[in-house]
């Protein structure tokens, strides 16, 4: 009997060296297989504007190689995975195009492109339609001149087409709003501000234009910092603001939030226009 245990022992031990030398074999083979890199991408493009009425529209040619997956991004939070996509931007603006080109091993290329794009047919020295006078609706204020909207410097004279009346309110605190709801909604892209005729302290430095739907929630869709009027010759000087916007409005809102620092506020003129005739 003990000849038989010896014997299984030995069995049994045959048996363990023969496993862990089969699994370090397979484990050995495992280790030494080569791991062929794949070639490295590149990246590389070309584009396209479709014409002088499309300015807006570009077509991207890729060049890259060696890639498995590619990931354009075009600057304005739009993206695609085609080789050669086409994209139109909404706006004229300075945009970086990115082209990442990714193997399948994950080493990755890119190229980058600014873009700067203008509109050729815009003229700064013109200006569209103001639709306050030619599409009509209701113009209201929060704060209103003493002796009220129709008096001799009431609110209306903000919006009656005369750049020699002006709307006068004193009390100015920072919250001046002036709201005209149009007949009809409009794509407003500019508008005009024409200062007094008398005290620059009281010309608007600080307001944000904004639009609405409802009138209860408001976008802000351009906003200004610095007074336009240098000094106290410039009065009754109309300046022209032109900005981006595609989305036609019902409410649009001057919000005045500073003036030049005194306790009376005025304005001669305010315009909504088209952007351009």
């Amino acid at each position: 009997m003990k000849n038989n245990m010896k014997r299984l022992c030995s069995i049994l031990s045959l048996l363990i060296l023969v496993v862990i030398t089969t699994v370090k074999c397979k484990k050995d083979a495992e280790e030494i297989v080569p791991v062929v890199d794949e070639p490295k991408p590149t990246a590389g493009f070309d584009f396209t504007v479709a014409s002088p009425t499309k300015f807006l529209e570009y077509q991207f040619t890729g060049s890259a190689t060696n890639y498995k997956t590619l990931l354009w991004q075009f600057g304005d939070d739009s993206t695609s995975v085609l080789v050669n996509p086409k994209h139109v931007y909404r706006f004229p603006g300075k945009y970086k195009v990115t082209l990442t080109a990714r193997n399948g091993q994950g080493y990755s290329a890119s190229k980058e492109v600014l873009l700067n794009i203008v509109d050729p047919n815009f003229d700064p020295t013109k200006i569209g339609e103001n639709y306050m006078q030619t599409v009509g609706g209701t113009f209201s204020v929060n704060l209103e001149a003493g002796a009220g909207a129709n008096s001799a410097e009431g609110s209306k004279k903000l919006v009656d087409g005369d750049i020699t009346t002006k709307f006068l309110q004193a009390g100015f605190d920072g919250t001046q709003r002036c709201t005209f709801e149009l007949a009809t909604p409009q794509v407003v892209g500019a508008y005009t501000l024409t200062s007094g005729n008398d005290w620059e302290d009281r010309d608007p430095r600080y307001w944000i234009l904004q639009g609405s739907i409802d009138g209860i929630q408001y976008t802000d869709l351009h906003t200004v910092t610095t007074c336009p009027w240098a000094n106290s010759n410039e009065r009754r000087v109309t300046k022209r603001y032109y900005f981006d916007n595609f989305v036609a409005y019902k409410f649009y809102r001057l919000y005045i939030k500073a003036n030049r620092g005194s306790r009376i506020f005025q304005l001669s003129e305010w315009t909504i226009n088209k952007k351009q005739p």
